[in-house]
């Protein structure tokens, strides 16, 4: 089954040559030449052959412009089927006209461009040198019908040679060409799709990097108020029983004063444990930009990459917004900005927030193309211009009870997001 796949796939040359346009457009392009020739045949030979041969060339001609089509239907066996009956009418006209080089190489050129452009390099050398050998071999001085034919002199035929050669090296230069363009958009789309992952994975580390410190910083915090929790509680509880023993003593004083000495080295101790720890979480603040600031960074560097124009409008947005809530904006802008600048081709960006009712709302407009979408060359599938990065923030967006929606607009591209933001002042301690 997979040998009779792969003779399918090298029989069928669609997808690997000319599309549709093209295609019909040769077509015509044959059906006009054909017809022209057709045309002045009928006008330059009617009374000169008797009718009986007359109206055979003519019915050879309605076979040809017949055969057209078939010579670019993608499939390589009819385009073979199809160029070999060209080339039997090409050569019952010959033996008719003989060497008449204004009416032979208007119908020899359809054939030399259907196998030059769409056939392996191989059979494309194996047809040309056929039918320009078949042609100029019928080109020799015969009788046709009892009548002689002009066959012409030695300059006719190498002219006739020399021209078809010529078409026929212009076409599959002109395929080479076609061909090399071809691979080099196929590459140039691997490569930016390549490219398009190590963004993704870069934006992914840029937002990783820039809120794993604080949240590794928060969580030894934590750590460090249970141990400073336990300090504390141990310590009371030591200083609290020695005091307790020298009460209940017996009135020995050195006895008592041994049980508060004990219970006063015990309170040194811990108050220096606990001084310890306390320094530890009065370490350095986390240096990274917040809020505005953090945003503001973010679409000043994209602007100077980039050049697109951004501007920003905060307006009532709080100062602080909690660390969840900030990482979400931050990575929609992100992508806003990614999606504008790579898949919209926008050269400019504005982005504004409105906090109300314990709720932030990011719109995010370009001047892009709103409507363009992308071909996967790999699945042939089209992508819409949102992304699969901002349908995974719809998703968070959503899980914390927001509203996500992005689409085209008149003039552009818009992508507007509201969040719930819940204890602004507990984030921003």
């Amino acid at each position: 089954m997979s040998i009779k796949r792969g003779l399918q796939d090298k029989n069928i040359i669609w997808k690997n040559s000319f599309g549709f346009l093209p295609r019909f457009s040769f077509v015509l392009l044959t059906f006009l030449l054909y017809t022209l020739a057709a045309a002045r045949f009928s006008q330059d030979y009617m009374g000169l052959m008797q009718d009986n041969p007359f109206n055979q060339v003519r019915l050879v001609f309605f076979v040809l412009i017949s055969l057209a089509p078939f010579l670019f239907i993608p499939v390589v066996p009819v385009i073979n089927g199809a160029a070999l009956g060209s080339l039997g009418c090409i050569l019952f006209i010959a033996l008719a006209v003989g060497a008449d080089l204004s009416l032979l190489l208007p119908i020899m050129f359809p054939l030399l461009y259907a196998v030059s452009l769409q056939l392996p390099y191989l059979q494309t050398l194996f047809w040309i040198l056929l039918a320009n050998t078949s042609v100029l071999f019928a080109l020799n001085t015969h009788t046709a019908w009892g009548a002689l034919v002009n066959a012409g002199t030695i300059y006719n035929k190498l002219m006739f040679a020399i021209i078809s050669v010529i078409v026929a090296f212009l076409f599959l230069l002109l395929k080479w060409q076609y061909l090399h363009i071809k691979n080099l958009t196929t590459s140039i789309d691997r490569l930016d799709r390549a490219y398009q992952k190590v963004v993704d994975a870069n934006l992914d580390f840029q937002t990783y990097a820039l809120f794993a410190r604080e949240e590794a910083m928060e969580k030894e915090r934590r750590r460090l108020a249970g141990e400073l929790h336990d300090i504390i509680g141990y310590s009371l509880t030591n200083v609290i029983m020695l005091i307790q023993a020298a009460q209940i003593g017996k009135g020995d004083s050195e006895q008592t004063h041994a049980i508060l000495e004990k219970a006063r080295l015990h309170a040194d101790e811990s108050l220096k444990e606990a001084r310890n720890t306390l320094a530890t979480l009065r370490s350095e603040p986390v240096d990274r930009p917040r809020g505005a600031n953090l945003f503001l960074k973010l679409t000043q560097t994209f602007q100077e990459v980039t050049g697109v124009n951004i501007s920003v409008d905060f307006a009532n947005m709080p100062p602080l917004l909690p660390v969840k809530t900030e990482k979400i904006i931050y990575r929609l802008i992100q992508e806003g900005l990614t999606n504008a600048f790579r898949h919209g081709k926008a050269s400019e960006i504005h982005i504004s927030f409105w906090y109300e009712l314990k709720s932030i709302t990011l719109r995010i407009r370009d001047n892009g193309n709103g409507g363009s979408s992308h071909i996967n060359q790999d699945t042939e599938q089209r992508v819409d211009r949102p992304g699969i990065g901002l349908a995974g923030l719809r998703e968070q967006v959503e899980q914390l009870g927001g509203y996500f929606a992005a689409g085209a607009t008149s003039g552009g591209f818009i992508l507007q997001a509201s969040i719930p933001v819940q204890e602004i002042e507990e984030g921003n301690k």
